[in-house]
């Protein structure tokens, strides 16, 4: 678990390009990006290039921290389920899930904090066992 008050500027500088670089490997738009990530608003999904090219890093608070640890799980979960097959795990996204009651596992992340759990948990059994 991240904790907001030690992580340090390289720290966030490499959370942000891991979490660009993940997001860019799933074919996520600028605008699905910024909503997965629950950027404000006022956020201009257009200004991502900035965070790619390191230009930038994200204003980490406690929220953004856990978005960040639940995109990087089911990240880490994806590659465990397609360890040849990468580009796969963008398109799983994208398809519907008889679990999730035929919504697609992307949707699921896009509605909030408690679709994304839904995901991970689904990816990644161990961490039901910890809540």
């Amino acid at each position: 678990m991240i904790n907001i008050d030690t992580i340090n500027t390289q720290q966030k500088i490499q959370l942000t390009h891991q979490l660009t670089q993940i997001m860019e490997t799933w074919k996520l738009t600028d605008q699905e990006q910024a909503d997965l990530l629950g950027l404000p608003k006022s956020f201009k999904a257009r200004h991502l290039y900035l965070y790619r090219r390191g230009d930038k890093t994200f204003d980490f608070d406690q929220h953004l921290i856990n978005q960040s640890e639940m995109i990087l799980g089911i990240f880490e979960s994806l590659a465990t389920t397609y360890p040849t097959h990468q580009e796969y795990c963008g398109i799983w996204l994208r398809r519907p899930v008889k679990k999730f009651k035929y919504k697609t596992p992307l949707n699921l992340m896009l509605s909030g904090e408690t679709g994304m759990r839904r995901v991970w948990y689904f990816l990644d059994c161990t961490q039901s066992w910890q809540t």
